[in-house]
C-alpha cells in the first residue's frame, strides 16, 4: 500500500491494517483526531480509495444537524438496502429506544458483511449528533470478529472523544518541514517559496493550501515576501475566529496581548494587563477551551497558528495599543521593546531604525527575533544601500536560526550592486546546504571575484565555501586551481583565524594534488593555530581538514569543541554541521556500534532545513550500519537519503551509497560485487575521505577474487597516503592489505601481528584483521593458533550484534576444531546496539514517532523493535522499561 499524503506513512499502515483486518474478518475502529485542517478529511478520503473491495457507508457530520436525533445514523442506513432500509424508515417513525436500536443496527451491518466487507467512515464525528454516535461507537466496540470497521475523525478543539472514548485512537501530529513542502510542490514552483509557507503553516495541511492559493504573482515569483498570516475568508481562519468569538472581551485583550508578543513571557504579560487594569485571572477562559497553555514561564497557543489569527482579528488601532502597550512593560533599550515601538511605525524613521539595528547587534537569545528586527529596520530605512545591509543581516540572523527559506527571500530583496556582492556569499553558503552544491559554486566564485579588490576577507570566505562545494560534490580535480586564487589573496600579519582559512586551503589543495609532504606542513600550522579558534564554523572546517589529514581523534576534539560553540550561541545553522564532523570522525575511529551524535545531528539537520545535509547524514548513517552488516538498517536509510537529494552536488552521499553497498556485500562474501562497486570510487573519481578510506575492504574483495593487480594498484594509492599521516589507524589496515598480498605465508604472518600491533583505537577493525588473521593460520594448518584470534574476533562481532561477521568467525572456529555452542547472555546483553539505542530513547519518555524522527526509521519498525526488546527483556510496559534501564 503506497501513501501518496506526504507526511502520513504511519497514518496510512495504520488504515491499511484497519482494512486488511476488516477483511480477514477481525473488524474494529480507528479514531483519528487532531486539529482543525490537519489532514483528516484526506485520510477517510485515502481509506475509502482504498477499500475498492468493501462496501463503504461514509456520513460526514454537520452543524445544522447536530441537534437532531439519529441524523447521522439515518443518512449511513440509508446508504444500505433491504431490511436496512426499512431499519432507517423505524427511525423516522421514533422507534428506538434502549438496547433494541444498536443492536438492530449491529445485525443489519452483519447481514451486508456477508457479501462484501463493510468499512464506515464518519468524517467530521464532533458535528455527528450525539444518539447516532453513541449507536455506532455501539457497534465498533463488538466487530472483533465480523468484516465491519469504523472509521472515526473529530477535531480536539471540538470534542473531548465523548462516546468515542476507549477505541483506538490516533493523534494526527503536525507535517515537518519536509512533507510540508512536498504538498506545494504541484501549486508553487519556486522552492524556498514553499519553504517560506512551510514555516508560515506550521505543519497545518490546510493553511499550507489556504496560503498558497492566496499568493499574488510576485510572491509566487519570490520577489515579494510571503503571507506570514492565514487569509481571512479561509476556512481555518473563520474556524479561529469562532473560537475567539466566544471568549469574554477581558479574556481577549489579554490574548490579543499574547498573541502581539512572540514569544510571549507571564511576567511581561501579568505587568501589560495590570497597566490596562485587566486581572491576568481574565485569561481563564482561554486556557479552558485548550486555546493557550503556559509553558514554564512561556504563553503558547494551541494550535499556533492561532497566535496569528488572534493578533489579526484585531483592528488596527487595537494592535497598536496592544503594542503600545507591551513597549511600556519591557525595559527600555531592549530589543523587543524596541520592535513593539517599532510596529505602530507607519512610514521611515531613521532614528527608530538605527535603534532597531544596534538592539539586534548586541547579544542575543533568539537569532529569529533579531532578524525581525533588522528586517524592520530596514523597512524603516529611506537610503537603500543602509536599508540593504540591514536585510543582508537579517538573512544571516535567519540562517543562524533555522529558517533558511526566510533568509533566501530576504535576499531576494537586496537590490544595490554592491550589497548585492556581499549577499551572494551568503546566499551561496545557503545554496550549499539546502539546494545544489554546482549552483552553490558558482554563486560564491562569482562574489569572490566581485570583492577581492574590495573586501579581502569576505572574498576568501567565498573560496572556502565554494571548496567545500567541490568537496562535497567530489571534483578535487579543480580545487587546487580554486585554493591558488584564493592564496593569491594571503598578506603578512594575517589575524589567527585568517591564517586558519589559508592554511586550510592549502592542505587540502596539496593532499588533493598528492603532495603529501606540503599537506603535512600546512596541516601542522592550521593545528597549531586551533586553539585560536572560537567560532564554530572555523572549528568545524578544522576538523574536517584533520580528517582528511587522517587525524581522526584531533578531528573528533575540535568538532566536539565546534559543538559546544553553536549549541552557547544558539546557532541552528552550524551545530548540525559540527555534528557531521563529529559524526564523520567517530566513524573513521571505528565507533559504529552507538551512532547517537549522527542521529541527533540527522534530526537537527531536518530541523534547519538543511536538506543536502540530511542527505548525506543519511548516507554516513547507512555506511556505519553497513559495516558491521546491518544490512535491514542500511537499506532503509540509504532509501531516505534518496529521497533527500535532489542528483545535484551529491558526491559524498552518492560515495558512501556505494561504500555501505559494497561494505555489505563483503560481510555477504560478495567479492566480485565489492570490486565492481568500490574500484571506481578508489582510484580518484569519488570522493575521497572515501575513496581512501574504503580501500581495504577494495584490496580484501580484490585478492579474494583472484585481482591482485586491482588490489596492488589501490594499496599503492593508499599507502602514500596514510604514510603521509602517521597514523596508527591507517597504518595498521595498511599491514593488513600487504598480509593479503604477501607472496609467502611468513610475510604474511609478520605483516598481520603488524597490523594487529599497530591498530589503535576502535574494536571493530582490529577484530576484522584477527578474523583475516585466524583464517591465514587455519589454512596454513595451525589450528591452535588460529583459534586464539578467531575466539576474540567472535567475542567483539558478537558485541557489535555484526551478525555475518560472527557468523562467518563461529565458522572459522568450528573449522579449527573449537565447537561454538549459542551463547547465554542476560537480557541487556541480548539487546542489538540498534535495540538498545531504542530502548534507551523510550525509557527517556519519547513517543514512537519521536524515536523514529530521531533514528530515521518508520514508526512501524520501531513497533517492531519494542516488540522484540521487550519480549528479550522480560517487560511488559514502557514503564517496566524505564525502570530496567535505570
Amino acid at each position: 500500500m503506497k501513501c501518496k499524503l506526504p507526511g502520513r506513512r504511519a497514518e496510512c499502515e495504520k488504515i491499511g491494517g484497519l482494512l486488511s483486518d476488516i477483511a480477514a474478518g477481525a473488524g474494529g475502529g480507528l479514531v483519528l483526531h487532531g486539529e482543525t485542517g490537519i489532514g483528516k478529511s484526506a485520510l477517510v478520503r485515502f481509506a475509502i480509495a482504498e477499500a475498492a473491495d468493501f462496501t463503504v457507508l461514509r456520513i460526514t457530520g454537520h452543524a445544522a444537524e447536530s441537534a437532531v436525533p439519529f441524523a447521522a445514523l439515518h443518512h449511513l442506513l440509508q446508504q444500505l438496502s433491504g431490511e436496512t432500509s426499512r431499519l432507517a424508515r423505524t427511525l423516522e417513525e421514533g422507534a428506538h429506544e434502549g438496547l433494541a436500536l444498536p443492536a438492530e443496527v449491529l445485525r443489519s451491518l452483519r447481514q451486508a458483511a456477508r457479501q462484501r466487507p463493510v468499512l464506515c467512515a464518519v468524517d467530521d464525528a464532533h458535528q455527528v449528533d450525539e444518539p447516532s454516535l453513541r449507536v455506532l461507537s455501539f457497534v465498533a466496540r463488538r466487530v472483533g470478529n465480523d468484516r465491519i470497521g469504523m472509521l472515526f475523525t473529530h477535531n480536539d478543539e471540538s470534542c473531548d472523544g465523548g462516546p468515542l472514548s476507549g477505541l483506538p485512537s490516533h493523534r494526527l501530529l503536525p507535517l515537518d518541514q519536509q512533507a510540508s513542502r512536498e504538498v506545494l510542490v504541484a501549486t508553487v514552483p519556486l522552492p524556498e517559496v514553499r519553504a517560506a509557507l512551510a514555516e508560515s503553516a506550521m505543519g497545518n495541511p490546510l493553511a499550507l493550501t489556504e496560503l498558497a492559493a492566496s499568493l499574488t504573482a510576485a510572491q509566487l515569483r519570490g520577489e515579494l515576501p510571503v503571507p506570514r498570516t492565514l487569509p481571512p475568508s479561509g476556512r481555518l481562519h473563520r474556524a479561529y475566529r469562532a473560537r475567539l468569538a466566544r471568549l469574554p472581551a477581558a479574556t481577549r485583550s489579554l490574548v490579543l496581548l499574547a498573541a502581539a508578543d512572540d514569544p510571549s513571557d507571564v511576567d511581561t504579560l501579568v505587568r501589560a494587563a495590570a497597566s490596562r487594569g485587566v486581572d491576568i485571572a481574565a485569561l481563564e477562559p482561554a486556557e479552558s477551551a485548550g486555546l493557550i497553555r503556559v509553558e514554564n514561564t512561556t504563553v503558547v497557543f494551541s494550535p499556533p497558528l492561532l497566535r496569528s489569527a488572534a493578533y489579526h482579528e484585531a483592528t488596527v488601532a487595537q494592535r497598536g495599543a496592544a503594542h503600545r502597550c507591551l513597549a511600556e512593560a519591557l525595559p527600555p533599550g531592549t530589543l523587543r521593546q524596541v520592535l513593539h515601538r517599532a510596529a505602530t511605525a507607519t512610514g521611515p524613521d531613521e532614528e527608530l531604525a538605527a535603534e532597531l539595528a544596534r538592539a539586534a547587534a548586541e547579544p542575543v537569545r533568539s537569532f529569529a527575533t533579531a532578524s525581525r528586527a533588522l528586517e524592520r529596520a530596514a523597512d524603516l530605512t529611506a537610503d537603500a544601500d543602509t536599508a540593504a545591509i540591514r536585510l543582508v543581516a537579517a538573512a544571516r540572523h535567519a540562517w543562524r536560526a533555522g529558517e533558511p527559506s526566510r533568509a533566501r527571500l530576504l535576499l531576494h530583496r537586496v537590490v544595490p550592486v554592491d550589497v548585492r556582492a556581499k549577499s551572494k556569499v551568503l546566499a551561496g553558503e545557503i545554496e550549499l546546504r539546502v539546494g545544489a552544491a554546482g549552483a552553490a559554486r558558482r554563486t560564491l566564485l562569482a562574489a569572490a571575484d566581485e570583492l577581492a579588490d574590495r573586501d579581502r576577507h569576505l572574498a576568501l570566505a567565498a573560496f572556502i565555501r565554494a571548496g567545500e562545494a567541490l568537496c562535497l560534490s567530489g571534483r578535487y580535480s579543480r580545487y587546487p586551481e580554486l585554493a591558488r586564487r584564493a592564496l593569491a589573496l594571503r598578506r603578512p600579519d594575517e589575524p589567527p583565524e585568517v591564517e586558519a582559512m589559508f592554511d586550510h586551503l592549502a592542505t587540502l589543495s596539496a593532499t588533493f594534488r598528492g603532495a603529501h609532504s606540503l599537506a603535512v606542513d600546512s596541516s601542522r600550522r592550521l593545528l597549531a593555530l586551533a586553539p585560536t579558534l572560537d567560532d564554530a564554523d572555523a572549528l568545524t572546517r578544522t576538523s574536517t581538514a584533520a580528517i582528511f589529514r587522517g587525524d581522526e581523534a584531533r578531528a573528533l576534539e575540535l568538532a566536539t569543541r565546534a559543538i559546544r560553540v553553536a549549541r552557547a550561541d544558539g546557532d541552528a545553522s552550524a551545530l548540525p554541521q559540527a555534528m557531521e564532523a563529529a559524526t564523520l570522525a567517530e566513524f573513521a575511529l571505528g565507533r559504529y556500534d552507538n551512532p547517537a551524535t549522527g542521529l541527533d545531528g540527522l534530526r537537527l539537520a531536518r530541523e534547519s532545513g538543511q536538506d543536502n545535509l540530511a542527505g548525506n547524514y543519511l548516507a554516513l548513517l547507512a555506511a556505519i550500519a553497513a559495516m558491521t552488516g546491518d544490512r535491514r538498517t542500511c537499506l532503509m536509510r540509504l532509501r531516505a537519503a534518496s529521497n533527500r537529494l535532489s542528483g545535484h552536488g551529491i558526491g559524498r552521499a552518492e560515495a558512501f551509497r556505494t561504500w555501505a553497498l559494497a561494505a555489505l556485500a563483503l560481510a555477504d562474501g560478495q567479492y566480485a560485487d565489492v570490486v565492481a562497486r568500490l574500484r571506481g570510487t578508489t582510484t580518484g573519481n569519488g570522493h575521497l575521505i572515501v575513496g581512501v578510506a574504503a580501500t581495504p575492504h577494495l584490496v580484501e574483495a580484490a585478492v579474494r577474487c583472484g585481482q591482485r593487480n586491482v588490489a596492488a594498484e589501490a594499496l599503492e594509492v593508499y599507502d602514500a597516503w596514510a604514510g603521509s599521516t602517521g597514523s596508527p589507524h591507517w597504518l595498521a589496515l595498511s599491514s593488513r592489505c600487504h598480509a593479503l598480498l604477501a607472496d609467502n605465508a611468513g610475510e604474511a604472518e609478520e605483516r598481520y601481528r603488524e597490523a594487529l600491533a599497530r591498530h589503535g583505537t576502535g574494536a571493530f577493525e582490529p577484530a576484522r584483521t584477527e578474523l583475516l588473521f585466524g583464517e591465514h593460520l587455519r589454512r596454513r594448518r595451525k589450528p591452535k593458533a588460529a583459534r586464539e584470534f578467531l575466539q576474540s574476533a567472535l567475542t567483539t562481532f558478537e558485541r557489535f550484534a555484526a551478525r555475518p561477521w560472527a557468523a562467518r568467525a563461529t565458522v572459522e572456529l568450528r573449522a579449527a576444531g573449537e565447537p561454538v555452542r549459542p551463547r547465554r547472555t542476560r537480557p541487556g546483553q541480548a539487546l542489538t546496539p540498534h535495540q538498545a539505542q531504542i530502548a534507551r530513547l523510550v525509557a527517556d519518555g519519547a513517543t514512537n514517532r519521536e524515536v523514529a524522527v530521531r533514528m530515521a526509521i518508520s514508526t512501524r519498525t520501531v513497533d517492531h523493535h519494542l516488540r522484540n526488546i521487550f519480549a528479550k527483556l522480560g517487560v511488559r510496559s514502557r514503564v517496566e522499561l524505564a525502570k530496567w534501564m535505570r
